[in-house]
């Protein structure tokens, strides 16, 4: 599992810097204004989060129920179970498309009304979502291969087809800004939305390689009735879909408010998130990905102390990681939106948006980080109702809370603080999801040693407060003295650079010295590993001499 984890979490981190170099030439050639706006909602209001709620809907119903039925019925009775559910899936995929493309102006005018203000956005947002939906047949298709390869327990070329998308997407759009586009004409936007066309298609095509020697055994099919197993399946989706048109709802109220608010701010806000999505989708989504197939079968042989161990290893990693890190972006929200997007048509008050949102995020990325993961103890015990309609109350709580403070505390005058509204509502949301499922999580598992939970919580407490203080202290100290060397270490960039190298390097580094005198396991776990590895290289050095 942790070896997998780690492979996953490379090939991960690839497409997730191809993502951040899209992001980079979006914000210098583009800005935060209306046409952003306008791909962003198109992009990520439409097509990926039709992509996402696909595989949210597939992951907790087919794949089970395709290991339980390919072990008791044979290869070709759970193919058969894969060629019914494609078949659906293809055809409500492209009644998707046909809407997206027919109706693309309401759906963006529902989404962003300022768009109306400026009708040359909204006419390119028009265009780019028309050519991004035929992107949804293939790229929420590839769902499919992918959760089959992860029940086959093979998670290496999936993570390649999610870099290929990304890095692909960001190649085509290179290329055309270079070859075909003029940047500083306003309708250059389209590469990206091309971009999205060709990588949504590169991650379907790329897995499919992997399952050759099975596909012969693929039929399409609507024989729903004569397959006991896709009712079974059908039986466990309605609390799912329950959850996703919540979520779809929290996202999509996070576009309107932010719209209503002003043009440019679901940008900067989109910009914000990013950030901490890059370590998000990298560790914790490879994690989530690695230990499902584990899960189920621990369940179905009944081993719940696994369960509970697996629970307790995985929270204590991802706290290791996500605590401090959430804690140094909000020391350092500016220097990293600084060094990240302010280029170009991306300003200061650009930056000073995406710094606000960036600090109200940054406090619940340790949590964010467990939501990856934690659905799958519920899903691998066959509970699809717990962790949905918990995340359908708390994606109300989410709705009320921007509602309230935009409208009943004014941030809806005031851009800075609906920024911060509509990014506190996701972290106070999420936050509390992960708590309440934590408690009831504990009727699937085994023991807990709490004492030594609470023994972990402490030392990493104390650990993160002291890099804290370090951080902050460093960044008033040196900040504005970095500035006046601007003639010798440069403007903007440079300095973010240097702000930023400094307070997370010594931050870091007290951080890992506090850590190693208290014994943190994770900590001395990587270590001995690593002198162990070092050993085994130089013994095989001195037996080659």
């Amino acid at each position: 599992m942790t070896v997998a984890a780690i492979l996953v979490s490379a090939l991960l981190m690839v497409g997730k810097v191809a993502g951040y170099a899209k992001e980079m030439l979006l914000s210098n050639y583009f800005g935060k204004g209306a046409r952003t706006d306008a791909f962003k909602m198109a992009y990520n209001g439409v097509i990926y989060t039709i992509y996402t709620k696909v595989e949210k809907l597939m992951r907790p119903t087919y794949l089970p129920e395709f290991v339980k039925r390919r072990r008791e019925a044979g290869e070709a009775e759970g193919w058969r179970v894969t060629g019914v559910v494609t078949t659906l899936q293809f055809l409500v995929l492209a009644v998707l498309v046909a809407v997206c493309v027919i109706w693309a102006k309401p759906i963006l005018l529902l989404l962003g009304k300022r768009l109306a203000e400026d009708p040359e956005a909204l006419r390119m947002g028009v265009v780019m979502l028309r050519i991004m939906a035929p992107a949804l047949l293939l790229f929420s298709l590839s769902v499919m291969p992918e959760l089959t390869l992860h029940a086959y327990k093979r998670f290496t070329l999936p993570a390649v087809a999610e870099a290929s998308f990304r890095t692909g997407l960001l190649l085509v759009m290179v290329a055309l800004l270079a070859l075909v586009w003029n940047p500083q004409d306003p309708t250059a936007i389209y590469t990206v939305a091309i971009g999205v066309l060709v990588g949504g298609c590169l991650r379907f095509v790329v897995q499919v390689p992997g399952l050759r020697g099975k596909l012969r055994l693929f039929r399409p099919s609507l024989d729903i009735t004569g397959t006991p197993s896709v009712r079974t399946i059908l039986a466990l989706m309605p609390p799912v879909v329950v959850g996703l048109l919540f979520s779809a709802a929290r996202y999509w109220a996070d576009i309107i408010f932010s719209g209503r608010v002003g043009l440019g701010v679901y940008t900067c806000l989109d910009y914000a998130r990013k950030i901490p999505d890059m370590t998000l989708q990298v560790l914790p989504l490879a994690v989530s990905f690695v230990v499902y197939p584990f899960l189920s079968e621990w369940w179905t042989r009944g081993e719940r102390d696994k369960m509970a161990d697996a629970l307790v290893s995985t929270t204590r990693a991802l706290a290791f990681v996500f605590v401090p890190v959430s804690v140094g972006l909000m020391a350092l929200s500016k220097p990293v939106i600084d060094l990240v997007y302010k280029q170009g048509l991306f300003g200061e008050e650009g930056a000073i948006w995406s710094s606000i949102a960036l600090f109200c995020y940054a406090p619940g990325l340790f949590f964010f980080s467990l939501d990856a993961s934690i659905n799958h103890w519920y899903f691998a015990a066959k509970d699809t109702r717990t962790p949905n309609y918990v995340g359908a109350a708390c994606a109300v709580l989410h709705i009320v809370f921007s509602y309230v403070g935009l409208y009943r505390l004014g941030g809806i005058n005031r851009p800075e603080v609906g920024i911060a509204v509509v990014a506190l509502a996701l972290t106070v949301s999420k936050t509390i999801k992960i708590i309440i499922l934590y408690g009831m999580v504990r009727k699937y598992i085994g023991r807990v040693d709490r004492s030594k939970v609470l023994i972990f919580a402490g030392k990493l407490l104390l650990c993160t407060a002291l890099m804290a203080v370090l951080m902050w202290q460093l960044h008033a100290l040196t900040g504005p003295r970095i500035a006046e060397f601007g003639p010798f270490v440069g403007h903007g960039k440079i300095q973010a650079m240097a702000n930023l190298g400094l307070g997370f390097a010594a931050g870091g580094a007290l951080f890992l010295v506090v850590a190693l005198v208290l014994r943190i396991e994770e900590l001395r776990l990587v270590l001995d590993h690593l002198t162990t590895r070092i050993r085994q290289r130089l013994r095989r050095g001195k037996g080659a001499d």
